[in-house]
């Protein structure tokens, strides 16, 4: 299971530098056409997207991390989703309904997020010496907090950039918490993989965790697990 999954984030190389490709043009496209509007707001807010690449390699730098292609992919996919062409591109204003898609598969990809960061705090424990319902109560709680903080972030951003980002003014608070309730939605689907990845199954979100924790060897092996890689090596 382990080889597969290792070998699946191999095959994602192609398809994360596709994406990370898209993200920069859309970004690069949507910066020239804010200059060209002589609109401050259409203009850096692009070019702040740009922001993701160094991030990205300075996190593992710093900490001595091989990447997962599988995990920066969805990386880039929310990031393009959610501030290239929700933020960037003003989709969530011109199309009703995209803001509370995205909020909703903010649930899902921090949830990942938050299954990864689990695993590390607990890495001298093998998989199966873990509490599935345990790490699914830090995930939870862990997505639910980031909405939190991003609906304060975005509360304070809104004066300073000149725009309503939730809509206060036509709806009070309620927009920040439809999004944070969406967000819940998102964490809650995704809670059930995380019963599946203690048992070894992993899929397209969970694979990615798997991966980046293999590659990182963040990830200890009870002696079953050490036998059962040696038989297989």
């Amino acid at each position: 299971m382990e080889e597969k999954c290792l070998q699946t984030d191999t095959r994602y190389g192609i398809a994360l530098h596709i994406i990370m490709l898209l993200f920069g043009a859309t970004g690069l496209f949507l910066s020239i056409r804010g200059a060209l509007r002589h609109d401050a707001y259409e203009f850096f807010l692009p070019l702040s997207t740009f922001i993701l690449y160094p991030g990205i390699w300075a996190v593992h730098k710093i900490f001595h991390w091989q990447p997962s292609n599988i995990l920066n992919f969805w990386i880039y996919v929310f990031a393009f989703l959610a501030y290239s062409l929700g933020g960037a591109a003003q989709l969530y204003t011109f199309i009703p309904g995209y803001d509370k898609l995205v909020h909703t598969l903010s649930g899902v990809f921090v949830s990942m997020l938050a299954l990864a960061l689990y695993l590390i705090l607990e890495r001298k424990r093998s998989l199966n010496e873990h509490s599935p319902a345990t790490a699914a109560v830090f995930v939870f709680f862990a997505s639910m907090a980031v909405a939190g903080l991003f609906e304060l972030a975005e509360y304070t951003v809104s004066p300073i950039v000149g725009r309503d980002l939730q809509c206060v003014q036509f709806t009070g608070v309620g927009d920040t918490m439809q999004d944070m309730l969406v967000c819940m939605i998102g964490t809650l689907l995704f809670l059930p993989f995380i019963i599946r990845f203690f048992q070894g199954k992993y899929n397209l979100l969970t694979g990615g965790v798997a991966a980046f924790m293999l590659k990182n060897h963040l990830c200890a092996h009870s002696e079953e697990e050490v036998e059962t890689l040696a038989r297989s090596a």
